[in-house]
């Protein structure tokens, strides 16, 4: 039974249950000498024991509990008594479980929710979580003191639409630093301020979305870093220009008639957001035919193309010439779904030029990560607690330890 069991310091002394649906063991440490916690001189002196029910992975398929016979020295220099500790059993309020136990429960909640881990291992609800908020501490506290060089922030929600929360990610690694309820100014200066500033010095570049709230706080904080403002929510911020301008052109009727909309340009809208670069020659063609005789949709097309050519430049300058032209065009046909485009382009200049500045940087990873949070909602069936979504979230990304 000691070497079925593979638990280090471990002597089993007698098999109390042994039937096909559950096996329960004795067991004691093979140390004879202890150390003691208040003055450091080591004894043999024994006061009393008592039993432990220690919960361990399945022996073969069957559910194995320990019975541990737990002592309590007497240290013969101080007079202080202690309860042994042992390095593979985690000592609960009323749950143990022995450490190979509390690996496998963290593992299983990565991929399935509390309550399914906690009916299939037969542990309560509470314990389980508690284990894992208090393992995704250690993990978050561990990533915090490596040094960050690119720092991506973004947002996301509990619910659709509903109790949104920041999350913080190591641009270098990927590793989620943290999750921060709110998205507003104290909710990421309140994260900046407890890394310290030696923390913060190392950070040279910030990539977040075109949040007014996450500005103000980035420049307060992080003032010496380069703030860029992440490619995918501008070339939205493009698109929706163009977006306005085909729903204005398309509609032939009033709300209700059918068709409703010209046939032809409502079919075409991916095209119409797709880069010229990513279009086949016949998609080409196609587009042209729909372009064709409808000059404000041409020249909102065009435009975009421009903007797109912002981030498809090589450096600055070229980035300049694509704004350039952008600018060209809007002056021949000055469509009013494009100027708060403009606005936004003059408010906004400098961190989205920084993009060429900071070796094309983006939220591209925080945007995986964001996938890998929206599964985990689904398998959590919703969050509540933010805590509990933190805590399942950081154990989710890359650079999980491999045991608590």
């Amino acid at each position: 039974m000691s070497v079925r069991l593979h638990l280090r310091r471990i002597r089993v002394v007698a098999v109390l249950v042994d039937l096909v649906e559950r096996l329960v063991v004795e067991v004691v440490d093979v140390r004879r000498v202890v150390r003691c916690p208040h003055c450091g001189f080591k004894t043999t002196r024994i006061h009393d024991t008592r039993r432990l029910r220690v919960r361990d992975l399945p022996t073969r398929g069957r559910p194995t509990e320990l019975m541990w016979a737990r002592r309590r020295f007497v240290c013969g220099e101080c007079s202080e008594r202690h309860w042994e500790d042992h390095p593979e059993i985690l000592v609960g309020r009323r749950t143990h479980v022995t450490r190979r136990l509390a690996r496998q429960l963290v593992r299983d909640v990565n991929a399935m929710s509390i309550r399914e881990v906690a009916r299939r291992h037969d542990l309560p609800w509470h314990y389980i979580m508690g284990l894992t908020v208090s393992w995704s501490d250690r993990v978050a506290q561990d990533r915090r003191r490596r040094r960050c060089r690119v720092l991506l922030v973004d947002e996301t929600s509990l619910r659709r639409g509903h109790r949104y929360v920041t999350v913080v990610i190591n641009g270098d690694t990927g590793e989620t630093l943290g999750i921060v309820a709110h998205r507003n100014t104290a909710a990421l200066s309140g994260f900046l301020l407890a890394q310290g500033h030696r923390w913060l010095r190392g950070v040279r570049v910030v990539v977040s979305h075109g949040s007014g709230s996450y500005r103000a706080s980035i420049r307060q904080h992080l003032g010496h870093a380069t703030h860029v403002l992440d490619r995918f929510h501008v070339a939205r911020w493009f698109a929706a220009g163009m977006i306005e301008v085909r729903h204005r052109i398309q509609r032939i009727g009033p709300h209700g008639s059918r068709p409703a909309f010209e046939p032809d340009v409502f079919r075409s809208r991916y095209l119409q957001l797709t880069r010229l670069d990513h279009l086949q020659a016949h998609r080409i063609e196609a587009l042209g035919r729909v372009l064709a005789g409808r000059p404000e949709l041409e020249a909102a097309w065009r435009m975009l193309q421009h903007l797109y050519g912002i981030h498809l430049a090589a450096d600055t300058d070229d980035a300049n010439q694509a704004l350039g032209a952008f600018i060209d065009t809007y002056q021949h046909h000055p469509l009013a779904e494009f100027e708060k485009l403009t606005e936004t382009l003059l408010e906004w200049g400098d961190e989205i030029f920084a993009f060429h500045d900071t070796d094309r940087a983006s939220n591209g990873r925080i945007e995986g990560t964001n996938n890998k949070l929206g599964v985990l909602k689904r398998v959590a069936y919703g969050f509540v607690n933010v805590t509990n979504f933190a805590a399942r979230a950081l154990l989710l990304t890359p650079g999980m330890a491999t045991s608590p």
